[in-house]
C-alpha cells in the first residue's frame, strides 16, 4: 500500500470513529431545540427558556450545542441567578425646632433630597408602653399638613438589645420636613434615636414567567401553608406575592421544595408591608410549599402568586446562515470543558441575544432508543475498537516506512 493511500485510509477511519462517537453521544440526549439562523457570524447569547431548562440537569451539565454536521460547538455559561438588592439606610437629620402647638413628644426630621417617601423607619429606645403617633409634613417649618394619624407604635421585643426599629407606612409624600408627634401629653416621653429610609440599588435582571402555576392556600395553627404546583421541574428563582391585607404586617416565611415525601428547606425570608414581597432563591422543582408564621395575627390575604425563572444563557460563536441545535436531557452527562473559557476577553459586553424555538424530543434519541440492546451495543463498541486498532496499525506501518527511507538516505 502506497504512503498516500495509507494516509487517506487513516483519515477515513479517524473520521469514521469520530462520527460514530458523535452520533452515539447525541443519541443520549432526549430533547432538542433549534436555534434560529443568524445573518452574520459572531458571538451570540442564547437564552435558555424555562421549558428547555426544565428538561436539563440542575447544574446544566447536559446542555450541548451542535452544528448542522452534528459536531459539538463550544460555549461558555453565564451565571445570572438573582441576588438580593443592595439596601442602604439613609438617616434623615433631626431638627431641634420648638412648637407651641405640640400636644406631646415631637421628633422633626429633614428630607434633604425631597425624596418621595412612603415608608419611614424609626429607631426608639426600648419601651413597653402603648402610644400612637401622628405624622405631618411641611416645606417651611411653619405650616404643617396631616399625612397619617393615630399610627400605633410597637413595643420592644424581648431580645431587641436596648433599641428597636419600627416601620411607618403612609401615602407617598415628598415634604421637606416630616414631624412625628407622639400622643403622650402629660406622660413620660418616648426616646427617638433616629429615623430614615432604605434605598435599593438592584442589578437589572431579566425574568421569564413560569407557565402552568397552580396555587392552593390553607390556614391552620397560626401558620399559612401555600402549595405551588407546576407542570414540570422548572428552575425557580423568584416568587412574587401580591398581598392585599392587612395594612400592616411583618411575617417570617419559609420556602420548601417538595420531592415526593421529602421536604427540603431552600429559603428563609421576611415579608412586610410597604415592600415588594419578592422571594429570591434557586430551586428546581415541580412543587413548592410556602409556610408563613402568622403568630397571633390573622392570616394574610394573598391575591396572586407569580413564579419566575431568571434569564439563563450560554454564549457561543455562530456562523452565518448555519443551522444549530441545543440538546439536553441526559442525566448521566458531565459538564463539557471547552477552550473558549480562556478567550472571554474576545467577547464584547454587548452581544445579540437569540432564543431557541420550542423544545421537542430529539429524533436521534428516539430512533436509537428501540435498538439499544446489550448485543448491539457490544457490536458497536467492537467496531469502534477494531477501527482504532486498524488506524494504529496503519500509522505504525507508515512511521516505520518513513524511518526506513530516512535511514537509507
Amino acid at each position: 500500500m502506497r504512503r498516500s493511500q495509507k494516509i487517506k485510509a487513516g483519515i477515513f477511519f479517524t473520521g469514521l470513529f469520530l462520527a460514530l462517537f458523535s452520533a452515539s453521544a447525541q443519541n443520549t440526549f432526549k430533547y432538542a431545540a433549534a436555534i434560529p439562523k443568524t445573518d452574520s457570524a459572531g458571538f451570540y447569547k442564547i437564552s435558555l427558556q424555562p421549558a428547555f431548562v426544565a428538561k436539563s440537569n440542575p447544574d446544566f451539565s447536559d446542555i450541548r450545542l451542535i452544528d448542522q454536521k452534528g459536531h459539538f460547538v463550544p460555549y461558555i455559561t453565564a451565571d445570572n441567578l438573582p441576588q438580593p438588592a443592595n439596601e442602604k439606610f439613609v438617616v434623615f437629620p433631626r431638627l431641634a425646632v420648638a412648637s407651641k402647638t405640640d400636644t406631646g413628644t415631637s421628633y422633626i426630621i429633614e428630607n434633604t433630597a425631597s425624596l418621595p417617601v412612603s415608608m419611614l423607619w424609626v429607631k426608639l429606645r426600648n419601651t413597653a408602653v402603648k402610644r400612637t403617633v401622628n405624622l405631618s409634613g411641611s416645606d417651611d417649618l411653619k405650616r404643617w399638613f396631616a399625612i397619617e394619624e393615630d399610627v400605633p407604635l410597637q413595643q420592644a421585643g424581648l431580645n431587641s438589645g436596648g433599641a428597636y426599629s419600627q416601620s411607618l407606612s403612609f401615602p407617598a409624600s415628598n415634604y421637606r420636613y416630616l414631624k412625628l408627634l407622639v400622643n403622650d401629653k402629660n406622660k413620660t416621653p418616648l426616646k427617638f434615636m433616629e429615623a430614615g429610609i432604605y434605598t435599593e440599588q438592584s442589578v437589572s435582571k431579566s425574568y421569564f414567567p413560569v407557565p402552568g402555576v397552580r396555587v392552593s392556600q390553607q390556614d391552620s395553627n397560626n401558620v399559612t401553608y401555600i402549595r405551588i404546583r407546576l407542570n414540570d421541574k422548572y428552575l425557580i428563582n423568584r416568587i412574587n406575592l401580591e398581598i392585599t391585607a392587612p395594612k400592616y404586617y411583618k411575617r417570617d416565611i419559609a420556602v420548601y421544595q417538595i420531592d415526593g415525601q421529602q421536604r427540603s428547606l431552600v429559603s428563609n425570608a421576611e415579608i412586610y408591608s410597604g415592600k415588594s414581597n419578592s422571594l429570591l432563591f434557586a430551586a428546581k422543582a415541580d412543587e413548592l410549599e410556602l409556610q408563613i408564621d402568622n403568630g397571633d395575627n390573622l392570616p394574610l390575604i394573598i391575591k396572586n402568586v407569580e413564579v419566575f425563572q431568571a434569564d439563563q444563557f450560554i454564549v457561543t460563536y455562530l456562523d452565518a446562515g448555519q443551522s444549530y441545535q441545543l440538546l439536553t436531557g441526559d442525566k448521566k452527562a458531565t459538564a463539557p470543558d471547552y477552550d473558549l473559557k480562556f478567550f472571554i476577553d474576545s467577547i464584547h459586553q454587548r452581544i445579540p441575544e437569540i432564543s431557541p424555538v420550542a423544545v421537542v424530543k430529539n429524533t436521534a434519541y428516539q430512533l436509537h432508543l428501540p435498538v439499544v440492546k446489550k448485543d448491539n451495543s457490544m457490536i458497536l463498541w467492537l467496531s469502534i475498537i477494531a477501527a482504532l486498532l486498524l488506524l494504529s496499525l496503519l500509522t505504525w506501518k507508515m512511521v516505520t516506512e518513513v524511518n526506513d527511507k530516512t535511514g537509507k538516505a
